[in-house]
């Protein structure tokens, strides 16, 4: 039964990737991570399962390509790098200019912030990136528009799943919604055209994590204060704000993404990754 199961999936890549959002989505939603290092071990559990998904797509290919790109990865994302550490240093001046208290152990909940946010991103580019984009690729490359099909779905999928199952009884939360998954959305097609030009999804998750721990990483030093009651939608008194801070981002990840085409996009054999991905 499992050999027919596993034939299958090889046989239909579109099914094996929806199977492997579905599964990712309603781990998302049922397997608690009250704490980061919950939330650090249940995002490293899911990158094995997104590599079991993915392998049944592309075989060892994607999984066994990592060798010197990781800087030219890096590189290349170094404008978002740069936008989220000083939002980081933003986060952490407020911090410290309203006296919020350290955690008991700063140095300890650093650390686990950084494996947190490092399993985010290897574990959101291998299923959101590589599983979505190589189903898609192995089933229409014969099409002259199987890398836009790509681009549009893997960066819209990406993006909705931030606001999954947000309360959406105020316009506030609506536009809330949109803007972050715009912004998301353009982020993630950034890495998805330095994932064509590479094919080193674990640069990609690597740049992908970097970027979430030096926007998030006060999240391991101080206490925190609040309830937003979701991760990304807040409809409270500071929920105009926020909206106004996606859209914002969002531009700025747009302008980011540009020069990241332009810079690697003319590069890109897509018909070598037609006949060979």
């Amino acid at each position: 039964m499992l050999k027919k199961y596993i034939e299958f999936m090889k046989k239909s890549p579109l099914i094996t990737a929806a199977l492997c959002i579905i599964y990712v989505v309603v781990c998302f939603n049922t397997v608690p991570t009250e704490t980061n290092f919950q939330f650090f071990i249940v995002r490293t559990l899911l990158c094995g399962a997104s590599c079991f998904f993915l392998y049944q797509i592309s075989g060892d290919k994607t999984l066994a390509s990592c060798y010197v790109s990781t800087g030219y990865v890096i590189k290349n994302a170094i404008g978002f790098l740069l936008m989220s550490l000083i939002m980081g240093s933003v986060l952490l001046i407020s911090n410290i200019e309203e006296k919020v208290p350290l955690k008991e152990n700063p140095i300890l909940g650093f650390i686990i912030i950084f494996l947190m946010f490092i399993s985010v991103g290897l574990f959101e580019e291998l299923a959101f990136r590589a599983v979505i984009n190589d189903a898609i690729i192995y089933k229409f490359r014969e099409k002259k528009y199987v890398f836009v099909l790509s681009a549009v779905v893997s960066s819209l999928v990406f993006g909705a799943a931030h606001v999954l199952g947000f309360d959406a009884s105020s316009p506030v939360a609506w536009g809330q919604a949109v803007a972050k998954t715009l912004e998301s959305g353009v982020f993630g097609l950034a890495l998805l055209i330095l994932y064509w030009k590479t094919r080193n999804i674990w640069a990609c998750g690597l740049a992908h994590g970097l970027f979430d721990f030096f926007a998030g990483y006060t999240e391991g030093l101080f206490v925190p204060t609040g309830d937003s009651g979701s991760s990304y939608i807040n409809t409270g008194e500071d929920g105009v704000r926020i909206l106004i801070t996606y859209f914002i981002i969002a531009a700025i990840n747009a302008v980011l993404t540009f020069i990241v085409w332009k810079k690697v996009g003319k590069t890109i054999d897509f018909e070598k990754i037609r006949r060979e991905w």
